[in-house]
């Protein structure tokens, strides 16, 4: 047994520190990975590995401010270490980090006990602690009063301790040091009276206790006011008490209030509550460092603020360009704007266009510091110069990889660079490079581009270069070609001769000539594929019109063959179906139909041309016959289908276990029994595969996978919707369709899926690879599913599935409203419409739930079926409601007037056609229709 439980231990341990190493590789593959950071500590702290856990968190905390449950247990941990408490300086600056993140009023708490717990420091260096509690947290009107009280438990403590031993009598010296304590506790007091905190009337209470005479006036009058603000603010506090997490709207309505009442320390307060619940929203940051840096302004808190938006919020570009222009406007030195730009880089933005912006901003940095009236590499042009270079590399080389496309495609770097060369550097060569190299990137067809060029030759250049510019322009721009026209035409009409302007006419109107005939050419091709394809729809209409005529002649002569094969015999002279019951006169009597019980009727009724004059048929000949066609109209079963050998696969109960079907595949798949095999090996050894061909050997995009072992086939079910060769893969199981047996597959939810976001209004470019690489910043993803077509095409839809509705609705506070290459994609909680008619009734209408719906018995009333016995022969429905008069009889007689009835002739309730004991004739029928 004991070596059993070692070679347990040891495989769960092998097992604990592959996860380890596993976590560690992606950490350092890709250190913003939140999830990943937060495994790994938790994996190593399981494992006691002290230093390594101490390590893995040094490194979170160089990406991401810990939140309060990571800096306590982190702290937890050091304390427990330095049980001799030789190393407090470093858990104090440890301590001092962790109160930087957020403002957590329980880590102030277990941070003020950390140094009452130790005084070899001194009482100042507590002190000192406490007020920076209050000045974080004071304002806390629901957690504050525990900061001010564990302060003034403290120096009531220390006032405790000033107090003479029993018997002894107080020298001058304690007597002068316990009036300051006293006074020092009063105003501590006096300060947090003054400030409204839920809890302070308890806080009221305990000043009059301590107190030796009447509370002071002014005291009074300020805690009344602090009391009248209270209750002002308990509206909002009661909202954030009964709202669940993360209360973000609750949290800016109180911003709101607290922007309108302009106190900077509350507003900086309610700042700071809101963010933590709500640190990953960077609408929050953005308004808290705009507040900061336009209303504050003090350099210390504004930069720190920045600091921790970007450690929360990585790829929001936007908060980067904030940090750096805080960075210059409080001058903070190049070294620090460098080491900031170059920690913004691999933050990983979503989008080409956030780095552009992040580069020109930093681009205008260094614009702004050089000084024109200096030489080149005195003044930092220079360094201006390199740095554009360096922007549009990183645009070109580095964006393209993550993208796939150029980082800039509107070339703003390079145009924002030419502009400070002509104008500021009075270098048009340089420029004028820059935009020769804009023009061979692609943009020499837009007129903007060329416009934007001449207006620069205009300005910094000379006029001459200027009109071979827009001359260049009016034979390249293809886009909007009648500016470029007009802005030559003014530009000779400005500057030029008449003989040039003359010239500027003639080719203007050459050109406009050429583009009319260009587009009238392209009009036409549209039209003549406008029309090919109307000529496309309408065969393929026609198509489907013949193939529905088509099917119902089949039909009709099928239902011939069965009228030609119904028996008959002949009863009073005429000629009557088998099984049809006849009365004395010769009339057919309608039979009832009969339940449905969901099996085909032996005897399907048939109606039989009027003169035929057969005696009987047999049966066998009828039933044949009714065979037949019902073989004819019902496809085969999945259970009997060729093989790709050419053999029938006759029907197996146990083969169809160790099967799947496999559906919605490419008609022009190559080599599909391999391609089956190839995809369907990772479930396990494949015995078969059975293709599904057309009369002209053409594959019909379905087959049947065969494996040697049964659980293969069920492994093989999670195989539905894989895409293959781009187009998803329909898997069920092999079923016997005939013995009612049914598989619902893939079921899409009917009901709202708040951990579920549906993204729509993609780019019909966007992969699989591009959105989780774009969701799972914001959070843990459990998977990302393309809508597709059956083709495999896509619809520009998708579905994003989080771990928690939390995270869910983060991300769609982040994502709503992004830009994917040319597309603005709308993000919202996942809520499909109702699906009518769905699997075991989910999805079907609620009127069709009602408890007084019921299915009837019959199919459906057809012509044929309506009652054509005539009103006053119809047997009245009975009613409750029904008192004095007597029952009526059903041909209108009532109950007295009823006939006597003898067992030879049945009563009128028997049979509704006899009148007063007997039948009715058609002569009868006669009168009564024309009421005579």
């Amino acid at each position: 047994m004991a070596q059993d439980d070692d070679e347990e231990d040891s495989s769960s341990s092998d097992s604990e520190d592959e996860t380890t190493r596993q976590l560690e590789a992606k950490v350092s593959s890709n250190p913003y990975d939140y999830n990943s950071h937060v495994e790994l500590i938790t994996a190593q702290r399981r494992e006691g590995e002290l230093v390594e856990v101490r390590q893995a968190r040094e490194r979170m905390s160089k990406f991401f401010p810990l939140t309060e449950e990571l800096w306590l247990d982190w702290l937890t941990d050091e304390m427990k270490l330095d049980s001799g408490r030789q190393n407090r300086a470093a858990i104090n600056k440890l301590f001092e980090r962790a109160v930087k993140d957020y403002l957590c009023a329980d880590v102030w708490l277990e941070y003020i006990q950390y140094c009452i717990g130790g005084m070899e420091d001194g009482l100042e260096s507590v002190r000192a602690v406490c007020e920076k509690a209050l000045t974080a947290g004071g304002l806390h009107v629901s957690k504050g009063t525990m900061l001010w009280d564990v302060y003034r438990e403290f120096e009531n403590a220390v006032l405790a301790g000033m107090q003479p031993d029993p018997g002894s009598i107080c020298t001058g010296d304690q007597e002068e040091k316990m009036q300051a304590q006293i006074t020092r506790i009063n105003s501590i007091f006096r300060r947090q009276l003054s400030i409204p905190l839920l809890g302070m009337d308890g806080s009221y209470l305990e000043y009059e206790e301590f107190q030796t005479g009447p509370v002071d006036a002014t005291v009074k009058q300020a805690y009344q006011r602090a009391l009248e603000k209270l209750e002002k603010y308990k509206p909002f506090e009661e909202s954030l008490t009964s709202a669940p997490a993360p209360r973000l709207q609750e949290y800016l309505a109180y911003i709101d209030y607290e922007l309108a009442e302009d106190e900077p320390t509350r507003i900086q307060c309610i700042f700071e509550r809101a963010i933590q619940e709500n640190h990953l929203v960077v609408e929050l940051w953005t308004k808290y460092t705009h507040y900061l840096d336009t209303k504050l302004r003090i350099p210390n808190i504004a930069l720190a603020t920045h600091e921790r938006a970007t450690r929360n919020c990585p790829w929001a570009a936007a908060l980067w360009q904030g940090y750096l222009l805080a960075l210059e406007r409080h001058r903070q030195p190049k070294e620090k704007i460098k080491e900031v730009m170059d920690t913004a880089l691999p933050a990983g933005f979503p989008q080409a266009s956030d780095y552009v912006s992040l580069w020109q901003t930093y681009c205008d940095y260094h614009r702004r510091r050089v000084d024109w009236t200096k030489d080149a590499e005195s003044s930092g042009v220079d360094e201006l110069r390199s740095t554009y270079q360096q922007a549009v590399d990183y645009c070109k080389d580095s964006l393209q990889q993550y993208f796939g496309e150029t980082g800039d495609p509107q070339c703003t770097l390079q145009r924002s660079w030419a502009r400070i060369e002509a104008k500021h550097c009075k270098n048009m060569g340089k420029a004028r490079e820059l935009w020769d190299g804009i023009m061979a990137e692609g943009h020499g067809r837009e007129a903007q581009m060329w416009l934007e060029y001449a207006d620069l030759e205009r300005s910094f250049g000379d006029a001459e270069r200027s009109r071979k510019v827009l001359q260049k322009a009016v034979s390249k721009a293809s886009d909007w070609p009648e500016s470029v026209c007009e802005a030559l035409i003014n530009f000779e009409r400005e500057e030029g001769t008449l003989e040039t302007y003359d010239n500027a006419v003639a080719r203007c109107e050459a050109q406009l000539k050429r583009v009319q005939e260009r587009r009238a050419k392209q009009a036409e091709k549209e039209m003549v594929a406008a029309q090919a394809e109307e000529q496309k729809a309408e065969a393929r209409k026609k198509n489907r019109a013949e193939k529905k005529t088509a099917k119902k002649q089949e039909m009709k002569q099928g239902q011939k063959r069965k009228l030609d094969h119904q028996p008959f015999v002949k009863s009073g002279g005429t000629l009557h179906t088998v099984g049809s019951s006849v009365d004395e006169e010769g009339f057919k009597v309608p039979s009832m139909p009969a339940p449905k019980t969901g099996k085909a009727p032996e005897e399907p009724p048939v109606k039989r041309a009027k003169g035929d004059e057969t005696e009987e048929l047999s049966f066998s000949t009828f039933s044949a016959a009714w065979q037949s066609i019902h073989e004819a109209t019902i496809p085969p079963a999945p259970s009997l289908m060729a093989t790709s050998t050419g053999d029938v696969h006759v029907h197996d109960p146990e083969r169809e276990r160790r099967s799947v079907f496999v559906s919605n595949l490419s008609y022009n798949l190559q080599n599909p029994q391999d391609k089956m095999r190839e995809v369907f090996s990772e479930c396990g050894e494949v015995a078969d595969v059975r293709l599904a061909f057309t009369s002209k050997k053409k594959f019909r995009g379905f087959c049947y996978v065969e494996f040697k072992d049964e659980s293969a086939a069920v492994k093989a079910l999670g195989f539905d919707h894989k895409e293959v060769e781009r187009r998803p893969l329909f898997v069920s199981p092999c079923i016997d369709k005939r013995k009612g047996d049914k598989f619902h597959g893939f079921q899409y939810a009917t009901k709202l899926e708040k951990n579920k976001l549906f993204v729509s209004n993609l780019p019909f470019t966007v992969t699989k690879e591009a959105l989780e690489n774009i969701f799972k910043e914001h959070g843990p993803l459990k998977g990302v599913r393309m809508v597709t077509y059956r083709s495999g095409k896509p619809k520009g839809l998708a579905y994003v599935e989080y771990e928690d509705e939390q995270t869910a609705s983060q991300a769609v506070l982040k994502t709503d409203g992004l830009m994917i290459g040319d597309r603005k994609i709308e993000v919202a909680v996942s809520n499909p419409p109702t699906r009518r008619g769905g699997p075991h009734g989910e999805g079907v209408d609620d009127r069709l739930r009602s408890d007084t719906f019921k299915e009837s018995q019959y199919r459906g009333k057809s012509r044929t079926q309506l009652s054509l016995l005539p009103r006053s022969l119809h047997k009245p429905t009975p009613t409750s409601a029904s008192t004095s008069k007597p029952p009526t009889g059903s041909n209108g007689t009532t109950s007295s007037d009823k006939p006597t009835t003898t067992s030879d002739q049945p009563t009128t309730n028997q049979d509704p056609l006899k009148q007063g004991g007997k039948r009715l004739t058609n002569a009868d029928f006669a009168k009564m229709f024309f009421k005579k």
